[in-house]
């Protein structure tokens, strides 16, 4: 099947899509997403506040999802105002997560950020899901026009604590279960199959009107301006991981350490641009091209901005604390976090076929290991000897992409 874009050109046709000015405005409401989301991890780092980050984040992340597939399927048809809509209900997520943070982790009393954010993540999933034309089925990812883990959340408005958590919880678990188990091939051929047999029986019944059956069609993703969009987010997250980086910095004294330790948060993050948008594919280190499929790239796109996010709180308070040794759990958060991330490259690696045993063992070592290990041992180094080290790793991968990177 040729891809196509919403006009009927070919893709050969109508040349390669680049993100437009309106989905690029679109996109800066990441960042305040992002930087929303650094308030969950900023106080006590535990399970609970690891456990919430990952539900709010989840909930951006699909909501995000919904509004940029339907802009890549509907190319220069795209409605800015529908985007725009879209982008004023995640910020409305985004305002009220400080507040969700506060309520859930402080034993806070008031419930309305919970029930402003229910609300929100609501309205923006449904009105997104609505964005196809009639008749339109997403083939890659179906599940950003179905709205049954919705239904958890809509009940979770008129219940208190604990349950509301417990209810979201379960919301977004039906969201992965359909992400995963969704197939859009088969929803198309039932689909057609029942509006086919329920034609068949209007006409044996000598219906009045011979009315046509609804025509159901699959439609596929832009791939080339899919890679490019969540390129653009993990670019999006590491630059406001940047930003915390840099407001940390401006209320500390100025010092010789606190200019080691910029420098070695910036190469730190730097060396993750190069390595999952420079040398990586759709902002997902060590992946080329063509090698998985949709589903599967939007799946680890999750899971890598949602490690990546976690970074900025844990190099503001290496930049804060300066030479001391971070906390424990602020220290497996970062080096957990670099870890993961090069456990999901290893990942995708190996589903590119681009690791031979050498190259793979390396990249378990270097990048997996070694940060697990600093985190287990490193309990008395400071956080920018922390830094530097897991920068120098970073910088090892990256090299190694240039080096053995094809012509």
């Amino acid at each position: 099947m040729s891809e196509l874009d919403t006009a009927g050109e070919s893709v050969e046709e109508a040349g390669e899509r680049h993100a437009s000015w309106a989905e690029l405005f679109f996109d800066l409401v990441v960042a305040a997403g992002v930087a929303a989301l650094a308030h969950v991890l900023s106080g006590q780092l535990d399970l609970a506040a690891l456990g919430l980050y990952a539900l709010l984040f989840l909930a951006f992340w699909l909501s995000w999802t919904t509004f940029m597939l339907y802009s890549n399927v509907a190319a220069e048809q795209t409605h800015v105002l529908r985007l725009l809509i879209g982008m004023f209900g995640l910020g409305v997520m985004a305002a009220s997560v400080p507040g969700v943070a506060h309520t859930v982790l402080g034993n806070g009393a008031d419930g309305l950020p919970l029930t402003v954010f229910t609300i929100a993540y609501i309205a923006t999933r449904i009105y997104g899901s609505q964005s196809w034309r009639r008749g339109e089925i997403l083939l890659d990812f179906p599940v950003v026009q179905y709205s049954a883990g919705l239904l958890p959340w809509l009940v979770s408005i008129w219940v208190g604590e604990p349950w509301k958590m417990a209810l979201w919880a379960v919301g977004v678990g039906l969201d992965l279960l359909l992400m995963l188990f969704l197939s859009g091939e088969k929803i198309v051929a039932r689909l057609q199959a029942k509006f086919t047999a329920l034609a068949a029986t209007q006409r044996r019944l000598g219906a009045a009107h011979d009315r046509k059956a609804p025509v159901v069609h699959g439609v596929s993703v832009d791939l080339a301006h899919l890679s490019e969009r969540l390129g653009l987010f993990v670019i999006i997250v590491l630059g406001e991981s940047v930003v915390q980086v840099v407001d940390a910095a401006a209320a500390t004294p100025y010092s010789v350490g606190l200019l080691a330790t910029g420098i070695a948060s910036f190469v730190l993050l730097a060396g993750m641009f190069g390595v999952s948008v420079v040398f990586g594919y759709a902002g997902l280190p060590h992946l080329h091209a063509g090698h998985i499929s949709t589903r599967a790239a939007l799946g680890l796109h999750c899971l890598v901005t949602g490690v990546v996010g976690t970074m900025a709180v844990s190099l503001s308070a290496v930049v804060t604390q300066g030479s001391d040794p971070l906390s424990d759990q602020g220290r497996w958060l970062l080096c957990g976090a670099v870890a993961a991330y090069f456990t999901l490259g290893v990942v995708a690696g190996v589903a590119s076929r681009n690791s031979g045993l050498l190259r793979l063992i390396s990249r378990v070592t270097t990048g997996i290991a070694v940060p697990l290990l600093l985190g287990l041992l490193a309990t008395d180094v400071s956080g920018r000897t922390l830094v530097v080290c897991l920068a120098l790793l970073v910088l090892a991968h990256l090299w190694g992409e240039q080096r053995f990177a094809p012509e």
